[in-house]
């Protein structure tokens, strides 16, 4: 019995802690950002979401079983020019009365390699749910772990916009998340 005790004490004192290489947090507006790009009458248009939260799971020594959400609130949306904003937010758009959040869940997470994941996961908008793909590349800086997130979705795909001969059907994604 003292020879078990004392075996599993060692195998707990020589063991590397799991929070070394496991970590959750939120992302606040602080630390983190959400901003998209799209053409519209020739020109780029950016715009961000300034509400949202964010969630990661992330286990760098088992990738594949980490974890990334996130709800943003629509009526946040900014682009700089608050009539376009108001048009946005109408029903030909993001319909916000009926549709107040975008959210985000991962389904799956693969590693490339160290500094990469593969995020796929179920992306919501307007009531209708697809899959998407992340990429993200991955920084250590100052002790603190850095996701650089970036992607691209057809907007008519979720009924954003109807059609359009002016603006483009592709938006780019860039999302930024600290820990």
């Amino acid at each position: 019995m003292k020879i078990t005790l004392l075996v599993l004490l060692w195998f707990w004192i020589a063991t590397p802690e799991p929070r070394e290489t496991h970590a959750t947090w939120e992302g606040t507006q602080e630390e983190s950002f959400i901003k998209f790009t799209i053409r519209n009458l020739g020109l780029t248009v950016e715009g961000q979401f300034d509400s949202f939260t964010t969630t990661v799971d992330y286990n760098k020594a088992q990738p594949a079983s980490s974890r990334f959400s996130a709800t943003i609130q629509v009526i946040s949306i900014n682009t700089g020019i608050n009539k376009r904003d108001d048009h946005l937010l109408q029903e030909a758009y993001f319909h916000v009365e009926k549709y107040p959040t975008i959210t985000f869940q991962s389904t799956s997470v693969s590693s490339p390699d160290p500094s990469r994941l593969t995020v796929k996961g179920d992306l919501t908008i307007k009531g209708k749910t697809l899959p998407v793909e992340l990429a993200v590349a991955i920084k250590e800086v100052g002790g603190k772990t850095q996701f650089s997130i970036s992607g691209e979705l057809d907007r008519r795909d979720f009924g954003v916009g109807g059609s359009s001969w002016v603006m483009s059907d592709d938006v780019y994604l860039n999302l930024y998340v600290e820990n």
